[in-house]
């Protein structure tokens, strides 16, 4: 007996029954689809790519009841003076007892234009290098640590450039490795090692597969960083 002459048999109450069966089957996957896709939208705020924010400072708050914790800095890459985000969770808001340092270099008050609870908009201070680590420290909570950060100057002469997922620099005979961090606030954070061993002319250092970068460094014969710099409109800065 074929499908239909058996689907032609059963009592419209069956039918009834039968096409509320598959459609509670259908629903339950694009339901939890929708819910992941909410929950996806909302956590994603904390990695937005922030903007400039002019406000008044807010009055010095309360230490955080939980701890500190990074989860980007951005851009990565800057000199002195910029204008730079600490993106995160838990840092109060203005909290009375803090201490900002970037390369272990404490930035005073004037340094530091917004902290909010999930955002510090601050400025690269004199005398840091190359694979300088942000640090917070608030209360008696522990310290949280950034991803090393490349500073560059004028004398720099190493650009990177972002094409499509892929990252290349003109000339790497003087890099012999890259390191680079991806993840962002749904991404789990993943560390990528490649060899690249001082190749002639253009190389291409890294291909993301359209992972979020967190921080991206590059090091000579002996294991020290190389500051560069690179197209912000490329890498979307």
């Amino acid at each position: 007996m074929s499908f239909l002459q058996t689907f032609d048999q059963l009592s419209f109450k069956q039918v009834i029954g039968i096409t509320f069966f598959v459609a509670i089957l259908l629903a339950v996957p694009v339901a939890v689809y929708l819910v992941q896709q909410q929950t996806r939208i909302g956590s994603r705020a904390a990695y937005e790519k922030p903007e400039v924010m002019q406000q008044e400072k807010t009055p010095e708050g309360p230490i955080p009841e939980n701890p500190p914790a990074i989860g980007r800095v951005f851009p990565w890459v800057g000199k002195v003076g910029d204008i730079v985000w600490i993106q995160g969770k838990n840092f109060g808001s203005n909290p009375k007892e803090k201490k900002l340092t970037i390369g272990g270099v404490e930035l005073s008050d004037a340094q530091i234009d917004v902290w909010n609870d999930d955002v510090i908009q601050a400025y690269i201070p004199e005398g840091v290098k190359t694979g300088a680590y942000v640090v917070i420290k608030i209360g008696d909570h522990p310290v949280t640590k950034s991803k090393p950060m490349v500073i560059y100057d004028q004398n720099t002469s190493i650009k990177l450039r972002k094409d499509e997922t892929k990252i290349y620099v003109a000339d790497a005979s003087r890099i012999k490795k890259v390191v680079v961090w991806t993840g962002d606030d749904e991404i789990a954070e993943q560390r990528h090692d490649e060899d690249i061993n001082n190749k002639l002319g253009e190389t291409v250092l890294f291909d993301t597969n359209n992972l979020p970068i967190l921080s991206i460094l590059i090091l000579d014969s002996d294991g020290q960083s190389l500051p560069y710099y690179v197209d912000p409109i490329e890498f979307d800065f």
